[in-house]
């Protein structure tokens, strides 16, 4: 009666090794399966959601369409409370995942995930114990007229540079060995207090800073013996350039006053509700015209077909 019980146990699966794992989609959305723990990261592999699910594994061995339940499917909400976007329906087939997403704003869409080695972090190299030594100590920032006024310092795995304190990785990418970057150490972040990430070099570092539309030249630093030896990039050598009216951008905001200059400021805020006003009223875009605005963000798009839109993230070539 005991070995009776302990086989029909075994006859029926909890979980199964075929979804057990990690899942992309390749662009939008990743995933990681571990028996009844969900996963979900975006696209910069941040966690939008984690959460228990169901299935059956039986079916599912057997290579049958199987639905999986999720204890939660939502993905964002509205500063309400209500959804803004979830996950409507996931299910295993033919060795893919479906996932029926659906977003309020532009409706639903189907992703296709298949199942990859790894996990999220696997294009990453961490190369800490090659890089960390040599990076110690103080690095002079570099201006055109001398030694600038705020040196960005190293101590441990912790740098310090413009009232930013935040411990790092050095890291390479697998698509791309030879150049080595300083990143935050937590990799969903791409942010040390303005700047996206430091690029390592022989005799300098350089750092590249993103506000929104606002793309800000290089800044360099040196050790102080090196301020007039090294050869810096010409993009250091130039001044700030505010992109964002040229991109006519409808999101201006506080944190690009210091580089824009308040008067340029004042006029951005000023324009935002007659261009705002135009994205709320165009036209939805006929099918084969090159559309002009991304459908879910209502960014204004350059002349070139792009596959995927600069400020969302929203794939394009699908419209």
């Amino acid at each position: 009666m005991i070995m009776y019980e302990f086989k029909m146990r075994l006859k029926y699966m909890d979980y199964s090794d075929k979804l057990n794992g990690y899942w992309e989609e390749g662009y939008h959305y990743y995933m990681e399966f571990r028996n009844e723990k969900l996963i979900v990261r975006d696209y910069r592999r941040r966690i939008e959601l984690e959460t228990n699910v169901s299935y059956d594994a039986d079916r599912l061995e057997s290579g049958e369409r199987t639905i999986i339940t999720l204890e939660n499917n939502i993905l964002s909400r509205t500063g309400d409370g209500e959804m803004m976007s979830e996950i409507k329906e996931l299910a295993y087939e033919n060795d893919e995942l479906k996932m029926l997403y659906n977003y309020i704003v532009m409706g639903e869409t189907l992703y296709t995930l298949t199942k990859k080695d790894g996990g999220p972090f696997s294009h990453i190299i961490i190369r800490d114990e090659e890089f960390i030594d040599k990076l110690q100590g103080v690095w002079e920032e570099w201006s055109i007229n001398g030694k600038g006024k705020f040196p960005l310092v190293i101590t441990g795995n912790s740098v310090y540079c413009f009232g930013s304190k935040k411990k790092f990785h050095v890291v390479s990418y697998t698509y791309d060995n030879d150049n080595v970057y300083i990143v935050p150490e937590d990799l969903t972040l791409n942010d040390f207090g303005g700047f996206t990430r430091i690029c390592v070099y022989p005799d300098m570092l350089t750092t590249t800073m993103m506000v929104y539309d606002m793309s800000m030249p290089l800044s360099v630093f040196a050790r102080e013996n090196m301020l007039d030896k090294i050869e810096v990039p010409q993009a250091a050598k130039q001044v700030p350039v505010n992109v964002m009216m040229n991109r006519n951008t409808h999101n201006p905001d506080m944190a690009s006053i210091g580089m824009m200059g308040m008067d340029q400021f004042i006029q951005n805020i000023n324009k935002k509700e007659e261009v705002d006003g135009n994205i709320k009223n165009k036209p939805v875009n006929n099918a084969g015209d090159h559309i002009k605005f991304c459908p879910s963000c209502g960014y204004k798009l350059p002349e070139e077909r792009l596959k995927f839109c600069a400020e969302c993230g929203e794939r394009l070539d699908k419209y």
